[in-house]
């Protein structure tokens, strides 16, 4: 296993890019190789199998693959290419392109993050299959996280400011700790037990900042900004994301619950899905860490 530095993210078979794809190079993007060995032939190998996964930066270990009911034909390149060495196989691994007649696979996940992971999504192309996350609503305490996020499009000048302040009524806030706050010039701060300010920019990627209630269920939280004011009654806050929505390409606020202190770093998931009989299902996931840290693994491309 090899570590490249710089990602510059992933794209189907079809050269379109999946979500999250844009975002690698901000945060100096890092990329595993899953080779054999650690010289020129194995890790170039490797990259033209696909057999890769890139982070925002973070070192983690993930181990993505699919289990067949039954025989599938694996190829050594895209076959919409020409012809290309063909194998049988029982399972596969990220990256690999495959073609079998199941109705449904199973996939197999392990991940171990750097630090507490927040969630990990299951996608097929650009479907979102499942939202994961390593606690349930029983372990929700005193934190609510709030983030913003998005751009107001692609390419230059797409920055989105979000400029502006939260405020608690009812309540107090114990203590709070910014969110992928890497900017120097971008600052949050406490001012009072019920007030913060935060100065924040976002060009596709993610900020925001974790607050610390002294009771986990009173009083209302007020966000202003030049694109979302809301007003939410805390005890509403739950496991689930609360949206609002700012236009662009995904800019938008979310507000959700998390537990008091997390320690789960890694996770095993395997599911059944179904496989589509209309083009590839490019089955991959995309992991966050509580740090702001993204992951995904490369797409296993199956189709009938």
């Amino acid at each position: 296993m090899g570590i490249v530095s710089k990602s510059d993210g992933h794209k189907g078979r079809d050269g379109a890019s999946y979500p999250g794809a844009s975002m690698f190079g901000s945060y100096g993007g890092l990329t595993c190789i899953m080779a054999d060995g650690l010289n020129r032939a194995a890790i170039l190998g490797a990259m033209r199998k696909r057999h890769r996964y890139g982070t925002t930066g973070s070192r983690i270990i993930m181990d993505v693959g699919v289990q067949f009911d039954s025989p599938a034909t694996q190829f050594a390149d895209d076959p919409s290419n020409g012809p290309t060495e063909e194998t049988k196989v029982s399972s596969a691994m990220m990256g690999d392109i495959l073609q079998c007649n199941d109705d449904e696979v199973t996939l197999r996940i392990n991940v171990c993050c750097s630090t507490p992971l927040e969630r990990l999504e299951i996608r097929n192309g650009l479907d979102l299959v499942e939202t994961v996350r390593p606690y349930g609503q029983g372990d929700l305490g005193r934190r609510i996280r709030i983030l913003w996020e998005g751009s107001e499009y692609r390419g230059r000048g797409r920055e989105t400011n979000w400029d502006g302040s939260a405020e608690i009524s009812g309540n107090e806030i114990e203590r709070i700790n910014p969110v992928n706050f890497y900017n120097l010039d971008k600052t949050c701060d406490l001012l009072s037990p019920t007030q913060i300010s935060g100065r924040g920019l976002t060009t596709d990627g993610h900020a925001g900042v974790d607050i610390w209630l002294k009771d986990g269920q009173s009083g209302n939280l007020k966000i202003d900004t030049a694109l979302v004011q809301t007003k939410i009654n805390i005890a509403d806050i739950g496991l689930e994301d609360m949206v609002f929505d700012a236009g662009g390409i995904t800019r938008r606020i979310r507000v959700f619950r998390l537990p008091d202190e997390s320690l789960h770093r890694s996770i095993t998931v395997e599911r059944r899905l179904p496989i589509k009989g209309d083009g590839d299902n490019a089955y991959y996931i995309c992991t966050t860490q509580e740090d702001g840290y993204l992951g995904w693994s490369s797409p296993i491309y199956v189709f009938k």
